[in-house]
């Protein structure tokens, strides 16, 4: 699996959590991936929960281990935490799931064929029958 550029509070970077980072994250939180992106879920983590996913994540997104840390530990010094949540289980379910394939909606308005729609007398919207 390749890295996946993802928003988070650092800004845009890529992400990826290769078997070698998901081993190094089990160790520091003491739990799987799928375990983790539960708690996480659930509103049950710590703050390292975190801390780990992004380290680990764009170390496996290709970012040097110092520079990894230095950046994550600078962003989580905002101190709004929550902002970290919906990214990091972002993280986890590219690595549990895989990178949504077919994205909810469509990638361009659908647009309605000119000439085609017609209104009653009333003030009601057209129908789609």
């Amino acid at each position: 699996m390749e890295a996946r550029l993802i928003m988070w509070p650092g800004g845009e970077h890529p992400f990826r959590l290769g078997i070698e980072q998901l081993r190094t994250l089990q160790q520091r939180t003491d739990c799987g991936a799928e375990h983790l992106a539960n708690r996480i879920a659930a509103g049950q983590w710590m703050v390292d929960d975190l801390r780990e996913v992004f380290r680990c994540g764009l170390i496996g997104g290709g970012m040097g281990k110092v520079e990894a840390v230095q950046l994550v530990d600078r962003v989580l010094e905002d101190g709004v935490f929550i902002r970290f949540k919906a990214p990091a289980l972002e993280i986890l379910g590219d690595c549990l799931y895989g990178p949504a394939d077919d994205p909810v909606g469509e990638p361009m308005p659908v647009k309605p064929t000119p000439g085609t729609e017609q209104t009653a007398s009333g003030s009601s919207a057209p129908t789609t029958d």
